[in-house]
């Protein structure tokens, strides 16, 4: 007889690998010369240009075949677009449908990227994704935009989608990884206000010394009014210890002074403390590292947002 873990661990493997598949098939046939280009079915996309950056953003939407609720969408934000978007649709449509013909969640999914980018724009990403630099400027690349990538998602972009879909304000969440993990963790700790769900996947808290981590410590009063939140980082097993192969390398030094594991448990300790109105979850997933942590992530992300019910109301209490 197979053991309860035991069956977890096998329909997270099948799970895995029909996302894989999906992707990779998608990929071989977007650059095949024989076929043109596909996209993924229910999606759109668009460019929109920042006043408060100076760029333009690839906007993609995964639109839900189910209509929307009396108060409108949900809306899950997520940083990294070009990589992100499609993994964390096909989750949608994956894991919440009711059966092969059955409508899916009525979660909207917008994904942050940028034009002319495959997957990652690393100078732009790292600009737009990092808080303002309380001290010298260690890296090398520009950075500090933080605050001008939230006033456009604030003041461009929020609008932009409110003028093409019907969109419930008060059910808004962000999801970012790595930088962008960064970024949801500066936006939570700087304007609570502006999301009601947050998913920090592998925060990259050693970022300048620990500064963001150090103004979750000192900050003890939110910002104006901030009613209750709820909060998801998660982290990869194998994010800080680093392999036999890379003990002595760069990157296994990296992978100790960047202690992903340990920022992560001690920024949830902190929130859990400082602001127990909040609901606050902390994921190690088991097996993964800095790259394969978003796997189990995008899962974990839709389940999260899952008490955003198809009334368009949620059923955490909140204030």
């Amino acid at each position: 007889m197979t053991s309860k873990p035991s069956r977890e661990r096998l329909s997270r493997s099948r799970f895995l690998s029909r996302f894989l598949y999906c992707l990779l098939l998608v990929s071989a046939m977007a650059h095949s010369q024989d076929t043109p280009a596909v996209t993924l079915p229910g999606t759109q996309a668009f460019t929109l240009h920042s006043p408060q950056t100076g760029g333009d953003y690839r906007i993609q939407v995964s639109v839900p075949d189910t209509p929307a609720p009396e108060r409108g969408y949900a809306v899950l934000y997520v940083l990294d677009g070009n990589a992100r978007f499609p993994l964390l649709h096909l989750a949608r449509d994956t894991l919440t449908r009711q059966g092969p013909y059955g409508g899916g969640s009525p979660l909207l999914i917008v994904g942050i990227g940028y034009p002319d980018t495959e997957r990652f724009d690393v100078p732009r990403r790292t600009l737009d994704y990092t808080p303002p630099i309380s001290g010298p400027n260690e890296d090398g690349r520009e950075q500090g935009g933080a605050e001008r990538f939230l006033a456009f998602i604030e003041q461009t972009l929020k609008p932009a989608m409110a003028e093409r879909f019907p969109i419930d304000t008060s059910r808004e969440a962000l999801m970012g990884h790595s930088y962008g993990g960064l970024f949801v963790m500066h936006v939570l700790q700087t304007a609570p206000h502006s999301f009601e769900r947050y998913i920090a996947i592998s925060p990259s808290l050693w970022w300048q010394h620990g500064q963001v981590m150090e103004a979750l410590t000192t900050q003890r009063d939110l910002p104006g009014h901030a009613p209750a939140r709820h909060v998801l980082i998660g982290v990869g097993e194998f994010e800080q210890a680093p392999s036999a192969s890379e003990a002595n390398t760069p990157r296994g030094q990296r992978k100790r002074a960047h202690a992903m594991v340990d920022n992560a448990r001690q920024a949830a300790k902190l929130l859990q403390r400082l602001r127990p109105q909040w609901e606050t979850r902390l994921e190690v997933y088991p097996g993964t590292h800095h790259g394969s942590v978003m796997w189990p992530a995008a899962r974990q992300a839709i389940e999260f947002l899952t008490p955003w019910d198809m009334a368009g109301h949620d059923t955490n209490d909140r204030s």
